[in-house]
């Protein structure tokens, strides 16, 4: 009996862990701006994934690391904001729960990147976390081109 509440906990936790981390290909750019929910989750996804390639690139590329940082500060506060709004929450609560999602979420993307390099030598190849990178650099370029365009009018 504890052999079969075991397998259920694995396939459990497996399925959690896929859910967790799906392709973002079944979003666009137009889709975050006009809706909030894809907005935060798409968010909370790129700064998962930029947060978990800056832990594991940081000591052999440094620079580079610090570039995927820098991108995850940019996205942080409009994914806080859209937690706020998606779940209509107080910013305290949402910075905690916030938080927490990144902070969990960037360990299964490195997690899955581990997983990748030993299969294929890269962390990103013959996975969709690559294409996953190239939306979030788009996402993370978009919104930069909104803060500068507000900034300037």
């Amino acid at each position: 009996m504890n052999k079969f509440l075991a397998l259920i906990a694995i396939l459990y936790f497996n399925s959690a862990i896929a859910k967790n981390i799906e392709p973002l290909n079944n979003y666009s750019l137009e889709e975050i701006f006009t809706d909030e929910k894809a907005s935060h989750t798409v968010l909370e996804r790129c700064i998962s994934l930029y947060s978990a390639i800056t832990e594991l690139i940081n000591k052999e590329h440094p620079e580079l690391a610090k570039s995927f940082f820098e991108m995850a500060n940019t996205l942080y506060p409009y994914g806080l904001l859209s937690l706020e709004k998606v779940e209509k929450i107080s910013s305290n609560e949402a910075e905690k729960i916030f938080f927490k999602n990144i902070t969990n979420l960037s360990k299964i993307y490195i997690e899955e990147m581990n997983i990748n390099g030993k299969k294929y030598g890269s962390y990103l190849r013959g996975s969709f976390l690559g294409d996953d990178l190239s939306f979030c650099h788009e996402v993370t370029k978009s919104i930069n081109l909104v803060i500068l365009e507000s900034n300037i009018e």
